[in-house]
């Protein structure tokens, strides 16, 4: 495919990922930011769930892994994200996923504007939910798509992007971030609240074809990504939960990784996740990743 077929083809997916829609605090305790290992299969001893509620953006959602679930409508939703593999090794009674690509914090708290039914994704937490995972922020004034259109053109855009726009936008998406917290907490003041983190597209170094960021920009959205993370970090501890970074975890497991890659880049398999976002092993990853979180 040529650079501007990919440039394009990221256009389309930035597009449809748009459209999406989202459905339907006491006291903070000291947070803790988890730092999952890379390599570990083995199976933790988890807590009994029984109500359990998932929010978050596509990286949650998971767009264009295996099936879609039967009440996914625009969100593509499907029944391989890494939610619908963590309820599946918890078995709790009640299982609700709202999460939807192109989610944002005001989708999570006031519902998407403009869409039929497109209830705010907190509505789903109750009073006996015991567990909510939340993955949201990078969405956020527009961030994940603009840095993309920024960084995988030749307008020269990227780097200004990166340093005079990403830092304003991620100061408001930590007070935002922790704003959606601190009221799950409050609808749900016995619930284990965590926070996941986003797995990494970019390597710590270089670029690859499949990403199609040029080198004199890959460094740009390889800071841009990391600053994401600290970011969600800080917004954890702000609202006192504990966070679940996928960065360390998913090292070496980039979309130039190749076969070890659990994030695509511009090229995508069928039924493998859309571009620039989690394949089916990142999203098992990530599930490894947060079960451990609980066994501890």
């Amino acid at each position: 495919m040529s650079f501007s077929g990919r440039i394009a083809g990221v256009a389309g997916v930035i597009a449809v990922l748009l459209a999406g829609c989202s459905s339907a605090p006491g006291e903070p305790t000291p947070t803790r930011t988890t730092t999952a290992p890379a390599t570990s299969t083995a199976t933790p001893d988890l807590p009994v769930v029984r109500s359990y509620v998932a929010i978050g953006d596509s990286f949650t959602a998971g767009p264009g892994l295996a099936e879609l679930r039967d009440d996914a409508a625009f969100c593509l939703r499907s029944d391989h994200n890494w939610p619908s593999l963590l309820a599946r090794s918890l078995d709790p009674k009640s299982f609700v996923d709202v999460s939807c690509a192109s989610a944002t914090t005001h989708d999570v708290l006031q519902g998407a504007t403009g869409l039929a039914g497109a209830r705010p994704q907190i509505d789903a937490v109750t009073a006996g939910t015991d567990l909510v995972t939340v993955g949201i922020g990078g969405n956020n004034g527009n961030l994940f798509a603009s840095l993309i259109s920024a960084c995988t053109g030749s307008q020269g855009a990227c780097e200004p992007f990166s340093r005079d726009s990403a830092p304003t936008i991620l100061r408001q998406t930590a007070s935002d971030i922790s704003a959606v917290l601190k009221d799950v907490r409050a609808k749900a003041p016995k619930a284990t609240v965590l926070l996941v983190g986003y797995l990494r597209i970019m390597p710590d170094a270089g670029t690859c074809q499949t990403i199609g960021i040029p080198s004199k920009d890959a460094a740009a959205v390889a800071g841009a990504e990391k600053a994401l993370d600290q970011t969600l970090a800080d917004a954890a501890q702000r609202a006192g939960v504990p966070y679940v970074s996928m960065r360390q975890a998913s090292r070496g497991h980039d979309a130039c990784a190749g076969a070890q890659a659990w994030t695509n880049g511009a090229d995508v398999t069928d039924r493998d996740g859309v571009a620039f976002h989690p394949r089916l092993a990142g999203m098992r990853a990530v599930a490894r990743a947060v079960e451990a979180q609980l066994a501890n």
